[in-house]
C-alpha cells in the first residue's frame, strides 16, 4: 500500500502545481485507502455470493427431501384410502347379509304365524267334531 502511495504522490507532484505537500500526502492516502477498501469489498461480495449460493443449494436440497418425503405420505393416504375402500366393501357385504336374514326371519315369523293360525283352526275344528 505504501507503493502506490508514493507512487500516486509522485505522480500528482508531477502532473499538478502542489501547494501543501501534507494535503497531497492526506488525499493520497485517503485515495489508496478507497481503493483497499473497494478491494475489501469486492472480496467480500464475492465470500457473500458464494454463501447464499451455498444456502441456495441447502435449501434447494431440504425442498426435494420435504418433496420426497411428501410422496411416501401420499403413497400410504393411498395405501390407506385402499383400505378402508376394503373396509367400505366389506361393511356393504355384511349389510346385504344383515338384509338378506333380517328379509328371511320377517317371512319366517310371517309363515310361522299362518301355520300356526292353521294348525289351530285345525286343533279348533278337530275339537269340535
Amino acid at each position: 500500500m505504501e507503493a502506490i502511495v508514493e507512487v500516486l504522490e509522485q505522480e500528482l507532484e508531477e502532473a499538478f502545481e502542489v501547494k501543501n505537500k501534507k494535503s497531497l500526502h492526506r488525499y493520497v492516502l485517503l485515495l489508496s485507502e478507497n481503493i483497499v477498501r473497494k478491494e475489501s469489498y469486492e472480496k467480500e461480495q464475492l465470500e457473500i455470493k458464494s454463501d447464499i449460493r451455498i444456502m441456495a443449494e441447502i435449501v434447494k436440497q431440504g425442498f426435494e427431501r420435504m418433496d420426497k418425503r411428501f410422496e411416501q405420505v401420499d403413497k400410504r393416504f393411498e395405501q390407506v384410502d385402499k383400505r378402508f375402500e376394503q373396509v367400505d366393501k366389506r361393511f356393504e357385504q355384511i349389510e346385504s347379509r344383515l338384509t338378506e336374514l333380517s328379509r328371511r326371519m320377517f317371512q319366517f315369523m310371517i309363515w310361522s304365524f299362518g301355520f300356526t293360525v292353521t294348525a289351530a283352526g285345525v286343533i279348533i275344528a278337530v275339537l269340535k267334531f
